[in-house]
């Protein structure tokens, strides 16, 4: 009965918000008039999570400790990290976008999977011409501009990069990286989980059997240096009995948010105040460096003696510094390095008896990291391995539980696979940070968000790797079976279906670059980077950076972890 009764019992602030969405303060549960009949998700999500337009004002005057420029990753972690330290810190968020999906949305109904083309993505700057019809004719990978950001759509994979894997990276930074709790720390924020350790009757037999071989037979492949079962976002801590839960910020910041509203209601913590539809455009600064308004499609606010944090992507804060700072040599640097990843994708299949004791479904994900011994560039394969009897029957599961989303077999190669294991490999490599004609630069557009000019394009030694890298696939998925199934590969060739041969490179390299990173590279002076070690730019008094633009090179492995465990050493050095 008590369960029932605070169901429905409204307190002082769900009133305050059921007021402002029904616009119809007469309106007393139906009397005398029946009120309003619909509301939007917007408005919903408005009342109980974000501040209220007639708040706004308050908040550009207000007092606070942090102010943070995006809700991914990077942004969580810093503020999970910052309120685990010291609950009473005031923060206020600001959010370009509204509330969009409540989880990851693998996690959602089938139907949502429509939702990841455009209008979701966008690109917020303009490709040259020459990085746009020359060479590879790259895009780069789009941004998500809602509550949670790519994070509700990213792929997950969580790879910890070893000290050698972080190639020209200043030796303070790596020596972060050995503090016995920096990935630790991380791994727990991201919930993440060895896929041979979900073990949900779904991720199995084929798992252990794939990972075995693939570690017993690393030799086969002469270019790699490990292999394990993949790391993915996917464990839920809360939830005892779902092994399988593809992580994104939503959940966490808004549990955030409403934990700090009822600490502040007994005077235990602050309130954790988030603007959404709210884009910053500009940080206007005096003339020692220190930011001093925040300027906003809402209006302006004081930053005072806040501290302001960046974790709005990678591409983003450099956008905003570099027109915030433009009348000034503070940045020059910045944007004269631009990384990331450039990828292939072979799909390969053999028949079922290669391995023993399968389920009628099972899925399984391994990870190789490998060397171009030449250049010293880094590579990695990500493989997803699917077996099913019944593509149809299985589809929703297999939907759910990928461990990419966006390198998973498509129905079409499930079915007339039922007798086979199809693989997924996804072939990652990283672009030289010595390539001159890669960059950022503003143009002479008028929206200071968008106003930016991006060119990448491969030098001799990126396209050298790109051919070590795509024999290491080819490499590896021979090395995850045993000797006598290697010579019954099958390969997908679009178009064409299965096939004996190897798929010529044209058939698998894909014109996509992701995982940006870099043009905000972190160093120890002026001179050679943008960034220093505090995170902070050099000669910017109370701006402070997060995200793959800090890294001085993007190696191969997925950058997410290593964002968060960055974000979350930040947060320890500013609440000392």
């Amino acid at each position: 009965m008590s369960n029932y009764k605070s169901f429905f019992t409204v307190n002082s602030d769900n009133l305050d918000a059921a007021k402002h969405l029904s616009d119809a303060p007469s309106n007393n549960n139906g009397y005398p008039n029946p009120g309003p009949q619909n509301a939007t998700a917007e408005q919903i999500a408005g009342s109980a999570f974000f501040v209220k337009p007639e708040d706004w004002s308050h908040i550009q005057t207000a007092t606070f400790d942090f102010i943070v420029i995006g809700t991914g990753p990077t942004a969580v972690a810093f503020i999970e990290q910052t309120l685990k330290l010291n609950a009473h810190a005031k923060i206020l968020i600001l959010e370009r976008g509204s509330y969009w999906l409540p989880s990851h949305y693998q996690m959602l109904p089938m139907a949502l999977q429509a939702t990841t083309s455009t209008p979701t993505t966008t690109y917020p700057w303009s490709r040259t011409t020459k990085m746009a019809t020359e060479g590879n004719k790259f895009f780069q990978a789009g941004y998500i501009p809602q509550l949670g950001g790519r994070s509700t759509y990213w792929s997950a994979w969580c790879p910890s990069p070893n000290a050698a894997q972080l190639r020209d990276w200043p030796l303070q930074l790596i020596s972060v990286t050995q503090h016995k709790n920096f990935w630790q720390r991380a791994q727990e924020f991201l919930h993440v989980t060895s896929t041979d350790e979900i073990q949900d009757g779904v991720y199995g037999a084929l798992q252990q059997q794939i990972t075995q071989n693939l570690r017993n037979n690393l030799t086969k492949v002469p270019s790699a240096t490990e292999a394990f079962s993949a790391p993915i976002a996917v464990g839920q801590t809360d939830w005892k009995s779902v092994k399988f839960y593809k992580y994104s910020t939503v959940g966490t910041l808004l549990d955030l948010q409403q934990k700090q509203q009822s600490l502040a209601t007994f005077t235990s913590g602050a309130a954790l105040r988030i603007v959404d539809r709210c884009v910053v455009d500009r940080l206007q600064h005096d003339s020692k460096g220190k930011v001093i308004h925040i300027h906003t499609s809402r209006g302006p606010i004081d930053v005072g003696d806040a501290q302001i944090v960046l974790g709005m992507g990678t591409i983003p804060p450099a956008t905003l510094l570099m027109n915030s700072f433009a009348d000034t040599d503070l940045l020059k640097n910045a944007g004269k390095r631009y990384t990331g990843h450039f990828m292939s994708h072979v799909i390969a299949r053999v028949k079922r008896s290669a391995f023993t004791a399968l389920a009628d479904l099972e899925i399984g994900a391994t990870y190789l990291a490998g060397t171009d011994k030449n250049s010293g560039l880094q590579y990695h394969v990500q493989t997803s391995a699917f077996a099913t009897t019944n593509p149809i029957a299985d589809a929703g599961t297999i939907a759910r539980e990928a461990p990419d989303a966006a390198a998973v077999a498509s129905p079409e190669q499930l079915q007339g696979s039922e007798d086979y294991v199809v693989f997924v490999c996804a072939t990652l490599g990283e672009v030289s940070e010595k390539n001159p004609d890669n960059w950022l630069k503003l143009n002479e557009g008028r929206d200071p968000t968008t106003n930016l000019s991006v060119q990448l394009a491969l030098n001799e030694i990126d396209q050298a790797l790109w051919n070590v890298l795509d024999e290491a696939t080819f490499q590896t998925i021979a090395a995850m079976l045993p000797q006598d199934h290697r010579a019954t590969i099958e390969y997908w060739v679009e178009g064409t279906g299965w096939q004996d041969q190897q798929p010529l490179a044209k058939d698998i390299r894909l014109p996509i670059i992701v995982h940006e990173a870099s043009p905000l590279w972190i160093g120890t002076d002026s001179a050679t980077s943008v960034v220093g070690l505090d995170y902070r730019p050099h000669g910017v008094k109370n701006v402070y950076v997060t995200g793959g633009s800090l890294f001085p090179t993007s190696g191969s492995w997925n950058p997410t972890l290593t964002m968060c465990g960055f974000a979350q050493d930040l947060a320890e050095k500013l609440n000392r």
